[in-house]
């Protein structure tokens, strides 16, 4: 019997993470549609067009992050990755210093993409009360490094999330919670790529992520 468990937990959490954003659309259109009130109707189109622009951003980034964006070729350009997480960021609390210089436009194996692009998603979880996520690194003939610094008050990782990437991709420690961390350490696993946690500190977490 072929266990389909990472796929629908997966597309829990996407659900999840998009209806946020498409519900406030919805609200606003109801108001347009029964508001006179030329202040209330500008407020209305607001919320549509901010909503609408935080919807459309999630989920070009996470057709990155999940899915199969570009079509079928073996390789995605390390910029169409910056330039989707600062999109994606530009509704969170927390700010991105995600240089152009840190990796360039080079193309990299679509898993790499991945990776890189959910270790986004789970620095910037780490910072709960916002703060600044700092992505350096480099890609040459020798291979590729990245590292994530996500300072600010109460930085942390989840301990779920914490234990899925010390011990790696687990089937039956699955959960709408850790679904992300847990694909993403299946991606490290079948790649041999390294993943640490190299500080967690007061005010401080950071991740590296490498080729080997």
């Amino acid at each position: 019997m072929i266990n389909l468990k990472l796929a629908a937990l997966m597309s829990s959490k996407l659900c999840h993470d998009i209806i946020g954003p498409v519900g406030a659309i919805n609200n606003g259109i109801e108001l347009l549609a029964d508001e006179n009130n030329a202040d209330m109707r500008d407020q209305a189109m607001e919320l549509v067009s901010q909503s609408a622009g935080e919807a459309g951003a999630r989920l070009q980034f996470y057709r990155l992050a999940f899915g199969l964006a570009g079509g079928m070729g073996a390789e995605v350009s390390l910029r169409d990755a910056r330039n989707l997480s600062r999109a994606f960021m530009t509704y969170s609390k927390v700010e991105l210093d995600w240089p152009d210089h840190a990796g360039g436009a080079e193309n990299m194996s679509k898993d790499a993409i991945k990776v890189i692009c959910n270790l986004v998603a789970i620095a910037s979880g780490a910072l709960p009360r916002g703060g600044k996520l700092a992505i350096s690194g480099q890609v040459d003939d020798a291979g590729w490094n990245f590292e994530f610094r996500a300072s600010g008050p109460r930085a942390g990782l989840r301990e779920d999330i914490t234990s899925t990437i010390l011990e790696g991709y687990d089937e039956d420690s699955l959960t709408a919670q850790n679904v992300g961390a847990q694909y993403m350490m299946a991606l490290c696993q079948n790649n041999n790529f390294s993943l640490l946690i190299t500080a967690m500190e007061d005010e401080l977490a950071v991740l590296q992520v490498k080729s080997n």
